[in-house]
């Protein structure tokens, strides 16, 4: 993919504050039920040197595009301490995971761009500005060309809105860093797909009772759809299938891609249920992303067990810093 510089990386950059692309020396991911540390330890090859997770009570974060998601500020922040006081808070550059639903991801065709930076990104927010649901001109906007050919430009477009991205980098306070790189969470799975299938990828990611499911056909990110899971735990099941299901209907019908490989990531990871249900529905095999353990071999024996249930956009952005090494 290309970002609108124009550089080759394989993972789409939302938000990057620097032109380098290089793996975040410390990485904190924030979901509505838990958040998440880690630290790297000399870069990707190094493998993680620390992680730790802490749980969060159900109203201390309410993720939403439109408003404020802190809705406990202080339980929150006794979360982030322990998670701060974990894997350390030296300062630095840090990586920031924020919740799938907080984004607005867009796929927009056009047949030439406009020659200024300003003319392209008003005519995004005129293209986006239904979609947002808050007002366009209060949003940060951040796309990249994933598709070129004669009178045929795609990009890909990320928004969110600039009050609520404030609010999720203020919290790195604790660490006493700042945000270098900021990414959905489902995002930064992306560098763990396939890159030699040559048919269409289903990827289901299941958080913080939130569901997202991405197609991607080769190097194109094709749709992007994330959703509040509304049924309770026992019934998730149904509502997941009839997403991907749907997903995938889409994806067939609207652009003619045809899914041939599913991926499924549930983040804490959880029985096999939904992947047994997915192949049913879908009539494929479900696998589930192909995470590097080596990753974890300098954590500790109390940190090790948190990799395999949270640690998979972790390994992603590891995959992508190998790729753009």
């Amino acid at each position: 993919m290309m970002d609108q510089k124009g550089s080759q990386q394989k993972l789409p950059a939302f938000i990057s504050r620097e032109s380098r692309r290089s793996l975040p020396a410390g990485v904190v991911e924030i979901e509505s039920e838990f958040v998440v540390g880690a630290r790297w330890g000399g870069g990707a090859s190094a493998g993680l040197r620390r992680m730790a997770v802490a749980g969060l009570q159900p109203g201390v974060l309410d993720p939403s595009p439109a408003q404020s998601n802190v809705k406990q500020p202080g339980e929150l922040s006794q979360a982030l301490e322990k998670i701060s006081k974990a894997v350390g808070n030296g300062g630095g550059r840090y990586g920031l995971l924020i919740p799938d639903a907080v984004v607005r991801v867009s796929v927009l065709n056009f047949e030439a761009l406009p020659a200024k930076a300003k003319e392209l990104e008003a005519l995004i927010r005129w293209k986006v500005k239904d979609s947002l649901g808050f007002p366009a001109d209060a949003a940060h906007i951040s796309y990249q060309v994933i598709h070129q050919e004669t009178s045929r430009i795609e990009l890909l477009v990320v928004a969110v809105n600039q009050v609520v991205l404030a609010e999720y980098e203020s919290l790195l306070d604790s660490f006493h860093g700042r945000a270098f790189l900021i990414l959905p969470a489902s995002m930064a799975l992306l560098p763990l797909l396939s890159e030699t299938e040559t048919g269409g990828q289903l990827l289901t990611h299941i958080c913080s009772g939130y569901v997202t499911h991405v197609v991607v056909e080769g190097r194109r990110l094709r749709l992007w759809r994330s959703r509040r899971l509304a049924w309770p735990e026992g019934d998730q099941a149904a509502e997941i299938v009839s997403e991907a299901a749907r997903a995938a209907a889409s994806a067939r019908d609207r652009m003619g891609v045809e899914i041939t490989r599913v991926w499924c990531c549930a983040r804490p990871a959880t029985s096999d249920r939904f992947s047994r249900a997915l192949s049913e529905a879908l009539g494929l095999p479900v696998e589930d992303l192909p995470c590097d353990a080596n990753l974890d071999r300098f954590l500790g024996p109390e940190e090790r067990p948190l990799f395999a249930p949270f640690g998979a956009p972790l390994a992603g952005l590891a995959a992508n810093c190998g790729k753009l090494a």
